[in-house]
């Protein structure tokens, strides 16, 4: 876990990015060798001027039943505090079923915790919020959590990338959207969704089931 974790198809990990050098450098893999099969790219909003109606459009397409995420996390404790908040969105509200020594766990062991909720959730999509005030080694966790599970990551980053993180990007598969209309195409309204599962199943034809008298043939 944790800066161990590979972030590409090459097994590179985080110390293979510091020792990389510096942003621009030539010794970056090229994009086409950092395709997962698969695997949909790391995500990255860039959300510069901090748009209220970007945190409304995350937040409004949270729904857990469809597998849909959105964490605003609690900044701080190394990582430790983002996997909790996981562990948490993920129960919505329910009993968490990792142990209870997660509570104060390690980072390694609450990512452990948090992978194998995501997993028995069934969880596709995690929006985490704030992701300007995460720290380097954790973007570089959500990468590869990103790359070895099914759940796609997407990181909301109210603010311009900075270079140490542009760097650690360029080790990494991924997309960066700015535009609104992006962002609302990838959060529809978790109440849109529901109404649409609602209408698709009151079309839905049905059989009525016509008992047969008693003593008629094939009774």
């Amino acid at each position: 876990m944790g800066l161990l974790d590979a972030i590409n198809p090459l097994d590179e990990i985080a110390v293979d990015v510091l020792a990389c050098g510096p942003a621009a450098s030539a010794r970056c893999p090229p994009r086409s060798s950092l395709r997962t099969q698969g695997r949909s790219p790391f995500t990255v909003i860039v959300d510069r001027q901090d748009d209220v109606r970007i945190t409304r459009t995350v937040l409004a397409a949270h729904h857990p039943a469809s597998g849909r995420i959105s964490i605003h996390p609690t900044v701080g404790g190394g990582g430790r505090l983002l996997w909790h908040d996981i562990l948490h969105t993920v129960a919505d509200g329910r009993p968490m079923r990792a142990p209870a020594s997660t509570e104060r766990g390690s980072a390694p062991v609450q990512e452990h915790a948090a992978r194998s909720a995501l997993k028995a959730a069934a969880v596709q999509r995690m929006t985490v919020l704030r992701a300007h005030r995460i720290g380097w080694g954790v973007w570089a966790d959500l990468m590869a959590l990103h790359r070895t599970t099914d759940t796609d990551v997407l990181m909301v980053h109210h603010a311009e990338i900075p270079a140490d993180l542009a760097h650690l990007l360029r080790h990494c598969d991924h997309r960066i959207l700015t535009a609104p209309a992006g962002v609302q195409a990838l959060h529809p309204p978790a109440a849109e969704r529901t109404r649409r599962r609602s209408s698709a199943t009151a079309s839905a034809p049905t059989q009525a089931h016509h008992a047969r008298p008693a003593g008629a043939p094939g009774a």
